[in-house]
Order: structure tokens, then sequence, then C-alpha cells
């Protein structure tokens, strides 16, 4: 559904399953968006509740949503993956079903990346929410990499947050993800950007990030990647250790990088001390909370 517009596409990708508590607010942020030229795509992961009834409601009352729902639960990053292949903005952007924007997130973001042609992703100042909207205390930070070289920009993302997954990215510069369906793939993604070009800060825009679930403690999460929910697929021995793929495949990153060959070898030398300290300081403060 490419739109007869000034201004380049947007590609909002959507999956959802079992929203139906949140996912009026979230579509009525996106509609919202002040910027003129979205497409919309909602990929419902074989809801059982009415979250697919209130999709398709919103499908026939706006052009710029598509809803297609699937016969059965492909899975989480099968969903995410396959919604993924049918955008054809110039920009994309993962959008979750139980959160909302500031109107001018969209807008902003773009004006951004059409300003600075090297920059991969665009994103606004996240703030986390609970089920019933108020703000919670829960903090994990942003970042801007503008004047930082690909190797810098590769270790903010290693060591900052995942939020950026959730911003808006040149769609181009996306790696195919046919092959993601792994626990940490969202670094792998952000980190194979962050090597492209440089991540922008959206100052003037909020992004609102919805604690959907419970708290989780690390042998919970765990638990969640290895549920039939996930669907990882891969070895068994990846399915039965869900995180032991994810540092193979962040030295793929880096050896697949546009790095001169002895930047190469100092990133992963740093990497790989820096990977068992990663995993370890995850791993408490999951217990902490």
């Amino acid at each position: 559904m490419i739109q007869n517009n000034d201004k380049p596409q947007v590609t909002v990708a959507l999956p959802v399953y079992n929203e139906e508590r949140h996912i009026s607010k979230t579509l009525d942020s996106l509609i919202a968006q002040d910027y003129p030229n979205l497409e919309i795509l909602i990929s419902d992961n074989c809801s059982t509740d009415k979250t697919g009834v209130i999709c398709q409601e919103y499908a026939e009352k706006d052009q710029r949503i598509v809803y297609k729902r699937h016969h059965e639960n492909i899975g989480v990053a099968a969903n995410h993956i396959l919604i993924a292949r049918r955008a054809q903005g110039k920009y994309f952007m993962f959008a979750a079903g139980h959160d909302y924007w500031s109107k001018n997130l969209v807008s902003q973001s773009v004006q951004l990346l059409e300003r600075f042609e090297t920059a991969t992703v665009a994103f606004g100042t996240p703030s986390w929410i609970g089920e019933e909207g108020k703000s919670i205390n829960k903090f994990q930070g942003w970042y801007d990499t503008r004047g930082l070289n690909p190797v810098a920009r590769f270790f903010m993302v290693f060591w900052g947050s995942m939020n950026p997954i959730l911003g808006i990215i040149r769609r181009k510069e996306m790696p195919d993800l046919e092959n993601y369906n792994f626990a940490g793939a969202d670094l792998v993604v952000l980190a194979e950007l962050a090597f492209k070009g440089e991540f922008l800060h959206a100052v003037d825009a909020s992004f609102y990030r919805r604690q959907n679930r419970p708290v989780e403690d690390y042998s919970e999460k765990m638990k969640r990647y290895k549920s039939r929910e996930m669907k990882i697929e891969g070895a068994f021995f990846y399915r039965l250790f869900p995180l032991t793929r994810l540092p193979l495949e962040l030295l793929r990153v880096v050896l697949q990088a546009k790095l001169r060959p002895l930047e190469k070898i100092l990133t992963i030398a740093l990497l790989l001390p820096s990977l068992p300290i990663r995993y370890i300081l995850g791993k408490k403060d999951s217990t902490l909370k």
C-alpha cells in the first residue's frame, strides 16, 4: 500500500497476540501521528481474545491499516520476521500492541533521518508505564551515537538498552531477518545497524513502553525463551540453552562489518572478555528486580 505523498513512506509493523486490553490505545496513538505517509501492518499470531475483532474494526475505518491473521500461533520471532518482509516504506518501525507514542514521534524521527543520511535509526525518549498507564520507576536510558566511530557505536549498543529496536529504522539497512529466530536477536540487529550508521535521539518525541507482564527474574526469563510461545528454532542445544547462540552471532556481526582487519581484531579482543561480564551483570540485574 504505497501512498501518494511527498513524504517518504514509513511502515509500522505491529505483530500482536492477545492484546485486547491495550490495542485500541496503541492503534489510536499510531493513527494520530502527525506524519502523513504511514502504512500500518498488523500480523495477528492467532489471538484467542478480542484482539482480531478490534483490529478488523480499525482496518475498516482507516485504509492505512492492513490486518492479517495467522491460522495458528507461529511463535513470537517468526511473527516479527514475516511482518517485516511485507514492509514497503523507506523507513520501518516495529511496534508493540500495548505501547503508545507522542504524536510527533514518527515525524521527528524521519526528519532526523532525512537530515543525517548516514544514520540508521532514530528514536524518541523512552518512558516505562505500568498496566494502568502510570509511570513506573524503571529506567534503561538511551544513547545518541553521532560523532562516534563504528566500533564505539557497537559497544554503545552492546552495553546499552534495546529501546532503539523499536525506533524508526532506515529499511534498506535492515538485515534480512530470515535466520534471526533466537534469543537476543534484537541485540544482534542493533549491532549490525550500529556498524552501518549512527543512532539519533529525537529529543522532543516520547515513546511509552508498557510493562505488560510481571517482572521476571533470570530463571523465569529463560523459561519464557524456551516456551512454546517463543518457538525458538535451530539445534536442540540452542533451544535448551537459549542464550548460547548470541555470542556467536555477535562475533559474526563483527567479522562481517566493514572494518579494517586490525579494527576487527581489536573489537573481538574487547568483546570476548565483555561477553561473560555482560551475562553476569544481566543475570544479577534480573535477580534484583
